[in-house]
């Protein structure tokens, strides 16, 4: 008898232990660049400017329909003889991080990638080539590709 009440005193401090933690309510990052455009276009010049850009120095990055990126260089290096990285981060914006890679191709062509995202922020921007040869950034949910980990 004396295990069997046990068993059901164990049961119920699981159950009350699983109700609890499933009411929990995750907190939602905040949209950091909710106040502008789903796209913003801006001509490669930007990128070719930014990646002269060293580090420790202070810039103000525009790409239009607003979006102004100032903040500090924190790093700029060559990563390989065809690879060079850049990241700024933001004074404003949540403290988002810009990083852009700038690659030169086997046939000598430039390629740009990148992306803007603040650590605990719900959005972000990606950087993408449009088919006439101009840049676009283009905003993402960061829960789309992000996994979610909770390990306590």
């Amino acid at each position: 008898m004396l295990s069997f009440k046990k068993a059901m005193l164990f049961l119920l401090l699981f159950l009350v232990t699983v109700g609890v933690n499933a009411q929990q309510k995750k907190v939602t990052a905040p949209a950091v660049f909710s106040n502008f455009s789903p796209s913003i276009d801006f001509s490669e010049a930007i990128l070719t400017n930014a990646m002269q850009m060293f580090k420790g120095q202070q810039v103000a990055i525009s790409f239009g329909n607003d979006l102004n990126f100032p903040g500090e260089v924190l790093s700029n290096e060559i990563v390989f003889e065809n690879l060079q990285t850049i990241i700024i981060k933001s004074s404003v914006h949540n403290n988002a991080l810009l990083q852009i890679s700038k690659q030169i191709n086997e046939d000598k062509s430039i390629s740009y990638v990148g992306r803007i995202f603040s650590q605990g922020g719900s959005d972000g921007y990606q950087l993408k080539k449009t088919l006439d040869g101009n840049y676009q950034l283009q905003k993402f949910e960061t829960a789309q590709i992000l996994q979610d980990c909770e390990l306590h």
